[in-house]
Parts: structure tokens; C-alpha cells; sequence
């Protein structure tokens, strides 16, 4: 996966911003770069960003995937991005956009990507949590213990940092043998203990927080 990560990295000139949906992928066979191209392009005239589009198509170069897996892979995050659009407006970003269809693509209920906006503040970007919460879920947390357990952190004041460390930790712990769900609880717990109590975080909570 780093190797892939890379080559996507470094094939950035690949697609400028200014020509994403028309640049020319890497792609052996011919009617397939055009298909996949054509699937760019499409979720370009739909006001989609193609950033996250492109890194998928060399994401398949990077793994050797036929072109028409490429094709059908670029297709389904097309339709995560367009998805992640609804559930995450009025107006998120790139980065948000790619966020929410990660999320999606491991399993993320898409409602769950309305409650993290509404929960955090709305003038701070949901990556964050959106990645935390993606990367709980591929480590097979129930996505509803997950939500549950950032929705408190968030509730309870914990900072981004603090938040952001969770998913890291519970990583680490699967790897050591615990449990997904009981490496979560028990992480979510250490950190809680630092925190405010309910009634202290509710009269400190920011004022762009909603409700």
C-alpha cells in the first residue's frame, strides 16, 4: 500500500487541476484509459472534484488492476463522492468530500456522515473524525460503537489531537491481540478521564458547535 500510495503521489503531474477530467492515465489498453477517462469526466460535469478520482485510477495502475476493474473502481467513488456531497453540505471541501467516501467504501452508514457534521463544529473541517471513524471501522469496530464513541469525545470537549490519537492506539492494540471493540473502549475511557466533566464540557463547548 505505500508503494501504491506513492506511485498516486507521484504521478500528481499526471493530472493537473486544471485538466483533471481529460488527462491521460497511464493505462495500458487503450479503450479502457478512454472509458476510464469518460468516467472522469462525467463526474467532472457533475461538479465533482476529480482529484480524488485520478488517485484512484493510478491507484489501480499502482496494484497492476485490469482496466476495467480501474474503471468500475473509479465509477463507484464517483458515486461515494457525489453521496458524501449530500450528506456532508452545504458546502464541504475537497478533502471532506474524499473523507466521506472512504468512509463509505468500508461501510460507514451514510446517515452516521450527517451526525459527525452536525455533531462537530461547523466551522472546522470533519476530516478528522471522518478518517478516525473510517479507520475504526476497516478495523472491524462496529461503526455504531465508533460513532457512539467519537460523538462523546467530541461532546465532551476532547481536542482533535486527542481524538485523532484514538485510532492510532486502537491500531496498535489490535495488532497486540485485544479485541477491536474492547481496545476502543478501553482508549476512549483513557481519554475521557482527562476530560471535563459533562456539565464543565456543555458551558465550555464553542459557540459554532451545533446543537
Amino acid at each position: 500500500m505505500l508503494v501504491a500510495l506513492g506511485l498516486v503521489l507521484a504521478s500528481a503531474s499526471v493530472a493537473p487541476a486544471s485538466a483533471q477530467g481529460t488527462a491521460v492515465l497511464p493505462i495500458a489498453d487503450a479503450k479502457a484509459r478512454r472509458a476510464v477517462e469518460r468516467e472522469i469526466a462525467s463526474a467532472e460535469a457533475k461538479g465533482l472534484p476529480t482529484q480524488p478520482l485520478v488517485a484512484k485510477a493510478m491507484e489501480g495502475v499502482a496494484k497492476q488492476a485490469t482496466g476495467e476493474r480501474i474503471r468500475v473502481a473509479v465509477a463507484e467513488q464517483a458515486k461515494r463522492l457525489e453521496q458524501a456531497r449530500i450528506l456532508l453540505a452545504p458546502s464541504p471541501s475537497v478533502a471532506e468530500l474524499t473523507s466521506g467516501a472512504d468512509a463509505l467504501a468500508v461501510g460507514v452508514p451514510g446517515p452516521m456522515l450527517k451526525q459527525i457534521r452536525a455533531a462537530w463544529p461547523a466551522t472546522q473541517s470533519v476530516v478528522m473524525p471522518l478518517d478516525v471513524l473510517t479507520e475504526l471501522v476497516a478495523r472491524n469496530v462496529p461503526a455504531k460503537h465508533a460513532l457512539e464513541q467519537i460523538t462523546q469525545l467530541m461532546a465532551r470537549g476532547a481536542t482533535p489531537s486527542q481524538i485523532a490519537s484514538i485510532g492510532a492506539s486502537v491500531q496498535s492494540d489490535v495488532a497486540a491481540g485485544l479485541a477491536p471493540d474492547a481496545a476502543l473502549e478501553v482508549r476512549a475511557r483513557g481519554v475521557m478521564s482527562l476530560l471535563p466533566s459533562p456539565a464543565a464540557a456543555a458551558a465550555l463547548a464553542p459557540s459554532g458547535r451545533r446543537p
